[in-house]
């Protein structure tokens, strides 16, 4: 096997180990919504009875939560995205470039490179790079669904904390190819 290929496949392993850990996060962290999803009155396991029974009560109304979920977050970042909320755009197919500055323990603790394994996974192209002042710089170009997939895998990230983030739509780079890492 040559460098390249194993270069490839450590990168694909250890993005299905970022994957793989994610899923346990969010388990670990939403263990009493997903019992009180999956075990009925009897305590016995009926995951469909119990998402049926969740989406007939969403339309009450319910009390704002303080802490959004990953996929909560995720959603109201394609809300924001301004091709969004246009009539025919499809998140799901149409691209946009966005340019974003992270702000918070986003430097020392592997951003640049999550993002650019994120990034390639879904297809996305751009840049990431680290600035003086501590922050992280962002340009990703592609779908509103995987700019906002990206940001959800970042945003779940172990030793990764994102305090703020500055997102502005900037014009698109025709025959952009790949997603890299800047600076030292």
């Amino acid at each position: 096997m040559d460098h390249e290929s194993m270069r490839a496949l450590i990168g694909t392993v250890l993005l299905w180990a970022m994957g793989i850990a994610a899923v346990l996060y969010l388990i670990r962290h939403n263990w009493e919504q997903i019992r009180e999803i999956c075990l009925d009155e009897n305590g016995k396991f009926d995951p469909i009875g119990g998402l049926e029974k969740k989406f007939s009560q969403s339309s009450e109304p319910q009390e704002p939560s303080q802490e959004l979920t990953p996929d909560e977050r995720f959603m109201s970042l394609l809300a924001k995205q301004k091709g969004a909320q246009m009539a025919g755009f499809d998140p799901e197919r149409d691209h946009v470039r966005e340019h974003i500055i992270f702000r918070g323990r986003v430097q020392g603790v592997g951003f640049r490179y999550q993002a650019m394994y994120a990034a390639r996974t879904y297809g996305l192209t751009g840049w990431v790079e680290n600035l003086p002042d501590g922050s992280v710089e962002m340009e990703v170009q592609g779908t509103p669904a995987g700019i906002g997939r990206v940001l959800t895998h970042l945003g779940s990230g172990h030793w990764i904390r994102i305090d703020d983030m500055e997102v502005e739509e900037i014009p698109l780079v025709p025959d952009e190819r790949g997603f890299g890492v800047r600076g030292y």
